[in-house]
């Protein structure tokens, strides 16, 4: 059960309806079906979640966060962390025509499910998987999106420090990283040009000694202190696809 090579990364905002009622539409019916038109390896449906202690999160109403005495300037757009916001992750061996994805994947634009959606394509740069779980179910993920100021340094930060020094908090489970290929919108195509999925048992110890630990690093603080873009938001799972163990 190798990680796939490419990730394809759905936004999606119900427009019509109550979020729940649109979710079980979409996670019974259409989904299931996406999937197989993109010819997914596995996937995910995960529900925006806010509800955790964490300095450095994408805060609801956009500006900045602290991080120490450092400032994070934020991205913001719709898919900040409201109960509004659902996310599909899938994973994919290989993409020949991103027009093709962007078209198979699209929810519904019009009619009683109409949604709004941002569809952006992702290749793995790294899979970190230090206990060795594999593919299962994992309750919350960390999207962590950052483009860097230097590439070369946040690449070996993130691979040489970053991942083991959170692999010791509690509830971590294991991250894969991934560059923005390509992005179905104008919007989109601004992406922050890396991003990490950390999967967690649970979110508790966030504001933990363990993670001040990691934030209180140098390397970190240069690292995100520098970035040109930060975006840390928290989903929870509601449904998975494909070989993922439940």
């Amino acid at each position: 059960m190798a990680t796939c090579a490419y990730l394809v990364r759905i936004i999606v905002r119900p427009e019509n309806e109550a979020v729940s009622d649109w979710m079980d539409w979409y996670s019974s019916e259409c989904l299931p079906e996406t999937l197989a038109r993109i010819k997914a390896t596995r996937g995910g449906l995960y529900r925006a979640y806010d509800t955790f202690e964490l300095q450095t999160k994408t805060p609801l109403d956009g500006g900045e966060t602290a991080l120490h005495d450092m400032k994070l300037s934020q991205t913001i757009d719709f898919e900040s962390p409201t109960d509004m916001v659902l996310l599909v992750m899938a994973q994919i061996q290989s993409i020949e025509n991103p027009e093709d994805i962007f078209r198979l994947a699209s929810p519904p634009v019009s009619g009683p499910h109409a949604s709004a959606a941002d569809i952006r394509l992702y290749k793995l740069i790294e899979d970190y998987d230090p206990q060795k779980l594999g593919h299962r179910r994992s309750p919350f993920v960390l999207n962590v999106q950052v483009q860097p100021a230097d590439v070369d340094d946040y690449n070996t930060f993130y691979s040489g420090e970053h991942l083991h020094m959170l692999s010791r908090v509690p509830g971590y489970r294991r991250s894969q990283r991934y560059k923005f290929v390509t992005g179905q919108t104008k919007a989109s195509l601004g992406a922050p040009q890396f991003m990490a999925v950390h999967e967690w048992d649970h979110l508790d110890a966030l504001d933990g000694p363990e993670l001040r630990e990691a934030d209180a690093s140098v390397n970190t603080r240069r690292v995100f202190g520098s970035a040109l873009k930060v975006n840390i938001r928290g989903f929870q799972n509601r449904a998975v696809y494909g070989d993922i163990q439940k």
